[in-house]
C-alpha cells in the first residue's frame, strides 16, 4: 500500500497534477486530504476570523469551535467529493470517505492543550473540537477501490472532530503497514540553505523539528515522519505541483526519511 496526502496548499493552488498521475496508482493506494486554505476562505467570507494555537516547541495548530468545526466539516466534504469526481472523470471509481464514516478513524477530543502565547508564556486553553487519533480501521481502507479520505474523525461520544491531515496520513500508513507515504505540498521537500535535503534519518528529522532551522507546517511533518520511519514506513516530502508528481516523489524527488537511509 502507498498513502499519498495531498495537502490544502496543492488543492487550493493546482489540483490537476496530482489528479492526472493519481489512477496509476489506484489499485494500490489510500489518499488523505487536506483543505485548511479553504477553511480559511469560507470562515472570513462568513465574518469569523480563523484562529490558531501554537505550541510548545513551534508547532502551530488550527483552534477549532463549533462554528469552525462546522465550517472545516463543509469544507472537507466539498474537497474530498470533488476530489472523487475528478478521478471518476479519468476512469477512477473511488471512495471518498470521513473518517467518521462507520467510525474509520477514531478520536479521543483534546479537552485542554498547553500553548504558547504572544508574550511567550505557556498557559493551559480549551482544547475545542479537536481530536488525537486512537484507532484506524485499515482493513476499511485497502484498496481497491480507491478511498480518498477527508481528516474528520468521531469520538467515542459521538463528536465529530477535527484531526490533523498529516497526523491521519501518517497514522493510516504506519498501521496499515505501508511501504511508502508521499506527502504533497506546493514545496520541493526540506530546503535548507537554499538546497533540498534529499534524505533523512528519523534522528536527524526529529532533531530538525526541534531546532529553528524550521518552522511552519514542516515541524510537524518532520515529527511525525520521524515516528512513520521508526514504525517501517518511507516518508517523501515532494512538491505536488510538479509534473507527475506521485511518479517524482517515488522516483528520488523531495526529502526521503527512512531507518535504511
Amino acid at each position: 500500500m502507498i498513502v499519498v496526502k495531498v495537502g490544502g496548499s496543492v488543492i487550493c493552488k493546482d489540483l490537476s497534477k496530482v489528479v492526472e498521475n493519481l489512477p496509476k496508482y489506484a489499485g494500490e493506494a489510500v489518499v488523505v486530504h487536506g483543505g485548511g486554505c479553504l477553511v480559511n476562505e469560507l470562515l472570513k467570507r462568513m465574518g469569523i476570523e480563523p484562529k490558531f494555537l501554537t505550541h510548545p516547541g513551534g508547532v502551530v495548530s488550527r483552534y477549532t469551535d463549533l462554528e469552525t468545526l462546522k465550517v472545516f466539516v463543509m469544507a472537507m466534504s466539498w474537497i474530498n467529493k470533488q476530489l472523487v469526481a475528478s478521478l471518476f472523470a479519468r476512469g477512477v471509481e473511488a471512495v471518498g470517505l470521513t473518517g467518521a464514516d462507520g467510525g474509520v478513524v477514531r478520536a479521543r477530543r483534546k479537552e485542554k492543550v498547553l500553548v504558547v502565547d504572544e508574550r511567550g508564556r505557556q498557559r493551559v486553553v480549551d482544547g475545542g473540537y479537536v481530536g488525537k487519533i486512537v484507532d484506524v480501521n485499515v482493513k476499511a481502507l485497502a484498496p481497491p477501490p480507491l478511498k480518498v479520505l477527508a481528516p474528520i474523525a468521531v469520538s467515542e461520544k459521538g463528536e465529530l472532530l477535527n484531526v490533523d491531515g498529516d497526523q491521519l496520513a501518517f497514522e493510516v500508513a504506519a498501521r496499515a503497514g505501508a511501504g511508502r507515504l508521499v506527502i504533497l505540498s506546493d514545496v520541493d521537500g526540506l530546503i535548507l540553505g537554499g538546497r533540498v535535503v534529499p534524505r533523512l534519518t528519523p534522528e536527524e528529522a526529529e532533531e530538525l523539528a526541534k531546532s529553528e532551522e524550521v518552522r511552519g507546517g514542516m515541524k510537524r511533518k518532520l515529527l511525525m515522519a520521524a515516528e512513520a520511519a521508526r514504525r517501517g514506513v518511507e516518508v517523501v516530502i515532494s512538491n505536488g505541483l510538479a509534473d507527475s508528481p506521485i511518479d517524482a516523489a517515488l522516483g528520488g524527488a523531495g526529502t526521503h526519511i527512512s531507518r535504511n537511509i
